[in-house]
């Protein structure tokens, strides 16, 4: 927490031009499928930049680009996407798309206590009392979302703590892992 505390928004502003604007946006509005920073906490930018940066997550773009930058400039980069953000919450303001299923919805809202499955909104929404380094994941795009709820699944992602998110999108289907992405893109 202390190094996000020093974070330095302008030192982080000058690497997001240099290295992250052009996957991620400048203000973090991401087009296509890369994840949008928009919305998120500068916990979650800075777990998921860190856990490049140690290998407890892998990608052949941003692995390099997080072992590149000091600690401190993760933080830096975090604090500054955080900030910048708040002008641009376009993430906060979509609306769930209905996918014609109600079960979505309430996996969605409610979770599933008879597959020992929690509410999504119970952790992946701003404020919502889940783990501080959670991301929000309304308005991140369909195809980024199911592939991180697939790589869960077949255990090719496993930075998540304590095996939450592998134990949970193994337990969804196929169908349900896609429905809840096209659910949580969401419209303007």
């Amino acid at each position: 927490m202390t190094i996000l505390a020093a974070g330095n928004t302008r030192r982080g502003a000058q690497l997001a031009a240099q290295t992250c604007a052009a996957c991620h946006g400048e203000k973090g509005l991401a087009p296509m499928n890369f994840p949008s920073l928009a919305g998120q906490s500068s916990f979650a930018i800075y777990k998921q930049l860190h856990d490049y940066r140690t290998g407890a997550r892998q990608h052949p773009q941003m692995t390099p680009v997080a072992k590149a930058l000091s600690v401190a400039d993760l933080a830096n980069v975090a604090a500054y996407f955080a900030a910048a953000s708040k002008e641009y919450a376009a993430i906060g303001n979509r609306d769930f798309v209905d996918v014609g299923d109600p079960y979505i919805d309430q996996l969605a809202r409610e979770g599933d206590s008879r597959r020992r499955l929690p509410a999504c909104l119970s952790c992946h929404v701003n404020g919502s009392g889940g783990p501080i380094e959670t991301p929000v994941i309304i308005g991140q795009s369909h195809d980024y979302i199911f592939g991180q709820l697939n790589a869960y699944a077949n255990g090719t992602r496993k930075n998540d703590v304590y095996g939450r998110m592998r134990e949970i999108s193994r337990k969804l289907t196929p169908q349900e892992r896609d429905a809840l992405a096209k659910y949580f893109e969401g419209t303007l």
